[in-house]
């Protein structure tokens, strides 16, 4: 993507998501731009919008399909890029839209490695020290399970890491011994 591009998209991007953050449809926002995306990547939807051979009404109907189940605020943004026909950069705008409200919103995804499944209250209590140690409001905890850890855990969001495994331990003893 050019920087013109780009800078169109983080444009239109900023308006949808401060309308989101002024309106506080944060979540009904997220929803409803995440179940778009999908259609974007389950249909290939993109590329017919980007494609030089189908119409601008084609492209219209198309987007219609979307706006038929979206918000006020939705389809009026969505008109709003038919009218300046920039249909080609729906799904980029989306998730630009959809970065931008997990920053805002500090909603980052809390993910946690472990050598064994955690039972429902660790989750909880592993979801709640992620919270306030990385300073976010993250909802759900993707679990992920690594035996190689032999213990511990590893939690990780918003490009920071907290390693309490075993492995970890291990790796630093060894260092420290050389």
């Amino acid at each position: 993507m050019d920087r013109k591009t780009q800078a169109l998209v983080e444009q239109y991007a900023d308006s949808l998501s401060q309308v989101a953050l002024e309106k506080g449809l944060v979540s009904e926002i997220q929803a409803e731009l995440s179940s778009c995306l999908t259609i974007f990547k389950e249909t290939d939807l993109g590329s017919y919008l980007s494609s030089l051979a189908l119409s601008r009404d084609d492209k219209a109907k198309l987007v219609s399909y979307l706006q038929e189940e979206a918000s006020t605020y939705v389809k009026n943004f969505l008109a709003i890029i038919l009218y300046n026909e920039r249909e080609n950069l729906i799904e980029a705008i989306f998730q630009r839209v959809l970065d931008k409200l997990v920053q805002e919103t500090r909603q980052f995804p809390l993910s946690v490695k472990t050598a064994v499944p955690l039972s429902q209250s660790q989750k909880e209590r592993i979801l709640a020290l992620g919270n306030q140690k990385f300073e976010i409001s993250a909802q759900t905890l993707v679990e992920d399970l690594d035996e190689s850890i032999i213990g511990g855990f590893v939690l990780q969001a918003n490009n920071k890491i907290i390693d309490t495994s075993i492995r970890s331990q291990l790796q630093q003893l060894k260092n420290n011994l050389k």
